[in-house]
């Protein structure tokens, strides 16, 4: 047995070496056809290898040496079959067409397959024809006759059998329970066709009752309606009457803000006149007291030469002095001479304060700030009593300079804190009269930045909805469009970038920074170019306050502001023109000419 199965293998591998000739190591179905053909006389198909080759081979497409054996046993009892199911075929193909029908196909499965036939491996090649219902070709069964049913398929198909009964039972059930529901929904549609015809006839009542209700709320809505209307017209006459008022008041507490406004300026420009008034009583008083003064002290030099020759002398004396203690030749001499140097000392110290008190007197009459100053320090140096009131004097003087030093400065840096600080100095130490044109231009001015400042807090205090209204135009009136040009042109903008108002409206709804409100408040006059505030002057001339007010309010404000800044525009330019000499005194009697102005107020000093 040995030797046979030795030979057999020896066989099995000639022949396996002899298909694999590309030595794969395995065959493939149709080299394994080829090898059962020339074993075989005509051999099986291609289908038939392939599914001999399911039975016994690991794979499917290809077949290894050890696997060869047994899948030509299955080729052969697949060889051999196909024999006896082809005789078979040919019984049944009574019309020589090589076809049978269905039922003829499904009696060879029965035949063959016995009580392994599968009603569902049959389902399935029926499915899986193309045409189904055509006659079935021996090609078409040939593998499944060939096939060896198995014991699953056989348990699946009871499986599927009992599935199927009891889906049979469902659904007999399910008709039963369908019939009872078509039953129960006759029934229930029976009844509902009797509610409704009870609820036509009810819905029928209530619908002419609604009618007839409707009716009556009709007539009723129309009163209502009619006495709403007349009510809310009678409101509405009201609150135009109330709006009417309101702004009739507001109108009228305007007004009077302007005349308060204007009262105040007017006021305030009284009381610079009284004041300026004062000052010329004060300095004409002061002239009278200088002239006095001078007379008294015109021999001032003279006693300062005089008392300065005696100081010298006085020198000379106390060296002599000191000197002859030096050569006094006994006791006696020497406390003679110490005497004489002792009264020659106190002497001298006579002479001395004698001359700083006249140099004192000469300062105060030159009115030098420089001697002042060196004579006021060598009085307080030398401790000598104020018996003529000269120190008084000399250090009023020079706070005099001080506060006019003070006071052109502020007019210069136009600084509404530091004038006010400036003036009031001067009024505090009553220097009025001492510099009665800087008073003048000083007061001048601080109107001017008051009102330039109230017309600033004014601007801060626009409500946005003013501002808006002038942004809401869409063809502006020429005065405010005129009135905002002349704003921004002072403002730093050019004049060609201000003609367009859709470009204006653009800039007066700009925020933050580049906001109108802020542009306005940090607006300094002094950095206004002089023919920037002449062109805005133009633009602004054929235009009063007035005029703006009755187009718009906001714009009257900015009309306002923009006339002050070209007012301060001017006066700096008046203010360099005349020129302000600080810490400089002005004698003899003088004619004061000035013209303080406020708003549209202007007095003439």
């Amino acid at each position: 047995m040995a030797e046979v199965a030795e030979r057999r293998r020896a066989v099995i591998t000639t022949l396996f070496k002899e298909y694999d000739r590309d030595g794969a190591g395995e065959l493939t179905p149709i080299q394994l056809q080829c090898m059962h053909a020339n074993l075989r006389q005509g051999g099986v198909s291609l289908a038939q290898v392939q599914a001999a080759m399911s039975y016994c081979c690991l794979t499917d497409d290809a077949c290894e040496p050890s696997e060869l054996f047994a899948t030509l046993q299955e080729l052969d009892r697949r060889y051999f079959l196909l024999q006896d199911f082809r005789w078979e075929f040919a019984l049944l193909d009574r019309l020589q067409q090589d076809l049978i029908t269905e039922d003829q196909a499904r009696f060879m499965f029965e035949a063959v397959h016995g009580q392994l036939f599968s009603k569902h491996h049959w389902e399935k090649f029926l499915k899986s024809r193309s045409v189904p219902g055509t006659g079935v070709s021996f090609a078409e069964i040939e593998v499944d006759l060939c096939n060896i049913p198995s014991r699953e398929d056989m348990a699946y198909e009871e499986m599927e059998e009992q599935r199927q009964k009891g889906e049979r039972a469902r659904q007999i059930e399910e008709k039963k329970q369908a019939e009872e529901q078509a039953r129960l929904k006759r029934l229930a549609k029976m009844e509902a066709q009797r509610l409704n015809k009870e609820d036509d006839v009810k819905k029928k009542k209530a619908v002419e009752k609604k009618k007839e209700e409707e009716m009556m709320q009709e007539r009723e809505e129309e009163q209502r309606r009619k006495l709403e209307e007349a009510r809310g017209k009678k409101e509405a006459e009201e609150r135009d009457r109330e709006d009417e008022d309101k702004r009739r008041r507001m109108k009228l507490d305007e007004e009077k803000e302007r005349e308060r406004q204007r009262e105040l300026e007017i006021i305030e420009v009284q009381q610079a006149l009284e004041a300026q008034k004062e000052v010329e009583r004060k300095a004409r008083e002061l002239q009278e007291q200088e002239k006095k003064e001078q007379e008294k002290a015109k021999n001032a030099e003279e006693e300062a030469e005089l008392a300065a020759a005696k100081e010298k002398e006085a020198e000379e004396e106390a060296r002599k002095a000191k000197e002859a203690i030096k050569n006094a030749s006994d006791a006696a001499a020497k406390k003679a001479a110490e005497e004489a140097e002792r009264a020659a000392r106190e002497k001298l110290k006579r002479e001395r304060n004698e001359r700083i008190r006249k140099d004192l007197k000469v300062a105060i009459k030159q009115k030098d700030r420089k001697l002042l100053d060196k004579s006021v320090a060598e009085f307080k140096k030398a401790k000598l009593a104020d018996t003529d009131g000269d120190l008084h004097k000399a250090e009023r003087i020079l706070t005099q300079f001080k506060a006019k030093d003070d006071l052109v400065r502020a007019m210069e840096h136009r600084n509404l804190e530091e004038l006010e600080q400036a003036i009031n100095f001067v009024k505090k130490n009553s220097l009025e009269a001492h510099m009665p044109q800087e008073m003048v231009r000083a007061n001048k001015m601080l109107l001017g930045l008051k009102r330039l400042k109230r017309l600033k807090d004014e601007i801060l205090n626009l409500k946005q909805s003013t501002v808006a209204e002038i942004r809401s135009y869409n063809k502006p009136p020429r005065a405010v469009h005129m009135v905002m040009i002349g704003t921004y042109l002072l403002l730093g903008n050019k004049e060609s970038t201000l003609k367009d108002w859709k470009g204006m409206q653009a800039l007066v709804g700009k925020t933050g920074k580049e906001g109108l409100k802020r542009r306005v408040l940090q607006c300094d006059p002094t950095k206004v170019p002089v023919a920037t505030a002449e062109r805005a002057k133009h633009l602004l001339k054929e235009f009063d306050l007035e005029q703006v007010r009755d187009v718009s309010a906001g714009a009257a404000v900015f009309y306002a502001w923009t006339s002050a800044t070209i007012e301060e525009v001017e006066d700096i330019v008046r203010q360099k023109e005349e020129g302000l000499e600080p810490t400089t005194h002005h004698g003899g009697p003088k004619t004061l000419k000035h013209e303080l102005q406020s708003g549209t107020l202007t007095i003439t000093i």
